[in-house]
């Protein structure tokens, strides 16, 4: 059903006073919007036009040039209004008016506005093939998704399949190639980018007469050779591309219980790997006061890394890190709204979600501040600790030829308008919380071009709690009470974290 001209002013506009609902305008015309409600900023863009309004200012900021308002953005009724005509100038060119018939003329005074469609559902992405693939039309296998993500010292980059392939490697140079045979030269639209601070850029190319596929990953580092591994059901192959700085942890960890070799891939390894039991733990954390009760009630987004078919790191004996992560998410949600927040979970049951899945989720709820969950490990059995990240700029590569013009229009508005110094302020809190409450070493906080935080409008941070790998911490990570010990420590950073903020008037 279509709104005509007067019932969408009468539904959004307030009086005669020429005001719309901010919110209900940008979705009724397909509008990406945030509010930034510390900053107390509203940043709306279609396309390349952006706008950027603070409450209260009069003036506003669009595609960089100020723009003289003829009232500043208040907030009525718990809404955020602002001048309906500025709105209508910015996006009538990037929304064109829908010819309602006979529409109903409008009062006088009331300020017009395009006429639009009714607000669509979301529309759900699911975890399949691209539909543009049928995989039935062809004995070859296709390539399914394309996924990454960085950890401590290496990142891996998993190609899923829809049915095994054969492929040959080689490293010169810092050049590494992956030639794939048995499978169509198609690249799959879900995939990430890997490109930061392991693999300054992937190319991906037709095989020889235009079959197979052929991945050059352009490395920083040209003395340490990339690894893989294969996985059954589905067809995986895990490429682990090492660090400049460090050795690689083994990709064979990461997958421990599920490696197979290329010529065997039909079939699966079965191995009888003895559970460890949970250590005896009692670390009671009190639950920090907040100071000021103007944030109460703020909204944390917290995203337990990883579910599905996507285990993350594993450990023989004891549980994948999807399955801490979501248990540390849900103890820290729980104590979030003891405290006094509202707190949602990107995920509730062991469900495989996509990164742009877990963007939409964030930015959708409109969270303060975004927490992602993760463990670390590695074949190193000396690491040990909590180690928190944050967003940087630095070392992030930008394939345009991959991603095209708009996700460069894309990441420089996001890099522009979020508040990357808060989160680093975020990130520290949860360090110095979690080694105090749980006596446990620090890696350290610091900035990275990690994916987890990638797009997150807000102050978002990536925590790993602590190392599966260790023979102590590891063991610690099995116990229910430790999982909670380190919830509630979160929660407590915070609380600190808005107990150091200051809202100016």
């Amino acid at each position: 059903m279509f709104l005509t001209l007067f019932t969408f002013i009468t539904a959004f506009a307030h009086g005669q006073d020429g005001y719309v609902n901010a919110r209900s305008f940008a979705e009724s015309q397909n509008i990406a919007h945030q509010w930034f409600p510390i900053q107390q900023i509203l940043v709306m863009r279609k396309g390349l036009k952006s706008v950027k309004f603070k409450l209260g200012d009069q003036t506003a900021i669009v595609d960089d040039k100020e723009l003289r308002l003829p009232a500043p953005p208040k907030i009525q009724d718990g809404q955020l209004m602002v001048p309906a005509a500025t709105l209508n100038r910015i996006f009538n060119n990037a929304a064109a008016p829908i010819q309602a018939p006979q529409p109903e003329q409008p009062p006088a005074g009331m300020v017009p506005i395009a006429q639009t469609p009714a607000p669509q559902p979301p529309v759900k992405v699911l975890q399949s093939t691209p539909p543009q693939i049928s995989v039935e039309d062809s004995s070859e296998a296709v390539l399914v998704a394309l996924r990454h993500s960085s950890r401590e010292d290496h990142t891996r980059v998993v190609l899923e399949f829809s049915a095994p392939v054969t492929y040959r490697s080689d490293f010169k140079d810092g050049t590494y190639r992956l030639t794939i045979a048995g499978c169509r030269n198609l690249v799959p639209t879900k995939r990430t980018n890997p490109a930061g601070r392991d693999v300054n850029r992937l190319d991906i190319n037709s095989g020889p007469d235009r079959k197979g596929l052929i991945l050059n990953f352009i490395l920083p580092q040209k003395d340490k050779t990339p690894t893989i591994e294969t996985v059954t059901e589905p067809f995986r192959m895990i490429v682990s591309l090492p660090s400049p700085e460090q050795q690689p942890a083994s990709a064979t960890a990461l997958i421990a219980s599920q490696t197979v070799q290329p010529q065997t891939a039909a079939v699966t390894k079965t191995e009888t790997v003895k559970v460890e039991t949970a250590p005896e733990i009692n670390i009671e954390v009190e639950a920090a006061r907040l100071n000021n009760s103007a944030f109460s009630g703020r909204t944390v987004v917290i995203d337990p890394g990883h579910g599905g078919n996507d285990r993350g790191y594993i450990f023989a004996g004891r549980p994948d890190e999807k399955a801490i992560n979501l248990s540390v998410a849900q103890h820290l949600k729980n104590r979030l709204e003891q405290i006094g927040f509202k707190a949602v979970l990107t995920r509730t049951a062991d469900e495989e979600m996509s990164h742009p899945q877990r963007i939409s989720f964030a930015n959708r709820n409109g969270g303060d501040l975004y927490i992602s969950i993760h463990t670390g490990g590695s074949d190193d059995s000396s690491k040990a600790g909590v180690s928190c990240y944050y967003f940087t700029t630095e070392g992030a590569s930008i394939l345009s030829e991959a991603q095209g013009a708009a996700h460069d229009a894309a990441f420089f508005e996001w890099t522009r308008n979020t508040r990357f110094d808060l989160a680093m302020f975020l990130a520290k809190k949860v360090n110095e919380r979690l080694v105090d409450h749980l006596k446990t070493e620090s890696r350290g906080v610091r900035p990275m071009p990690i994916l987890p935080v990638k797009f997150i409008m807000n102050p978002a941070v990536t925590v790993e709690v602590g190392m599966l790998s260790d023979q102590t911490e590891g063991k610690n990570l099995i116990s229910d009470k430790y999982r909670q010990a380190v919830a509630n420590s979160i929660a407590n950073a915070v609380v600190d974290f808005f107990n150091g903020i200051v809202i100016k008037q």
